[in-house]
């Protein structure tokens, strides 16, 4: 019975390190941040679409959707320099969202879908990554990028 005490303060001992090891593992380790801000045009809040964070190499690719308020938050983006893109609702997201207001009685929509059509006009070379001229290199936890464009 000698070696019991022993086995279980090595087993709290493994029990407790364990989580710390894999917590420490997490820190950092995996290579990827979380990127948030605003995006605006010509200080106007774009107000529906979504961001798009895309690796030189074209492997990665990531999307956040775009609040009513301009904002975004993109999670999981690789730390290495990654071409952005922004794109406003096209087409068919307009027309749906449209059919979606015409049957529901709400304010809210009604609203949402004011405030969208009145959204600024994202212009096309923001929707090319390589045409864009936006780029951002995340450092690890959270990051702010405000991404503010010109029309003209």
């Amino acid at each position: 019975m000698v070696g019991a005490p022993i086995q279980r303060s090595w087993l709290l001992l493994m029990g407790c390190l364990i989580p710390i090891l894999f917590a420490l593992a997490g820190c950092g380790g995996s290579g990827l941040a979380t990127v948030e801000g605003k995006v605006t045009v010509d200080g106007q809040p774009v107000r529906a679409g979504r961001v798009v964070f895309r690796s030189a190499d074209g492997k990665s690719t990531v999307i956040a959707k775009i609040a009513s308020d301009g904002s975004y938050r993109a999670l999981d983006i690789p730390r290495d320099a990654m071409k952005v893109t922004v794109a406003g609702l096209n087409k068919w997201e307009r027309i749906r969202l449209q059919r979606g207001v015409k049957g529901k009685r709400s304010s809210g929509s009604a609203a949402l879908a004011e405030a969208i059509e009145s959204s600024p006009k994202v212009p096309e070379k923001y929707q090319d990554p390589d045409a864009s001229g936006l780029t951002f290199t995340a450092k690890s936890g959270t990051n702010t990028y405000n991404i503010e464009i010109s029309s003209q």
